[in-house]
């Protein structure tokens, strides 16, 4: 039997991952769907809110301490945009 490396063996297990969500998928009746991508955006919503306010606060606190908080605050405000179109795609 020929040995396989750990990569070939995590790259089976994930195709195998997805061809047995791809069917759970399938056979899940519309509304079932519907409420799963609804706690899939909202779970993401909710962690974006939570990237978004610590980059904001890290930008903050490098400015408070006289570094370049330039590029914290732009992370921030990229996050809070994403955020802010998911939960517009969330609404009916």
């Amino acid at each position: 039997m020929e040995e396989r490396s750990p990569r070939e063996i995590l790259i089976q297990a994930l195709i195998m991952l997805t061809a047995n969500l791809i069917a759970v998928w399938a056979v899940l009746p519309p509304d079932e769907r519907m409420w799963v991508r609804l706690r899939a955006a909202h779970l993401s919503r909710r962690a974006l809110d939570v990237l978004a306010r610590r980059e904001g606060r890290a930008g903050m606190a490098d400015e408070l301490a006289g570094r370049d908080p330039g590029a914290r605050y732009v992370t921030a405000y990229r996050l809070g945009l994403l955020r802010d179109r998911l939960t517009s795609l969330v609404r009916p």
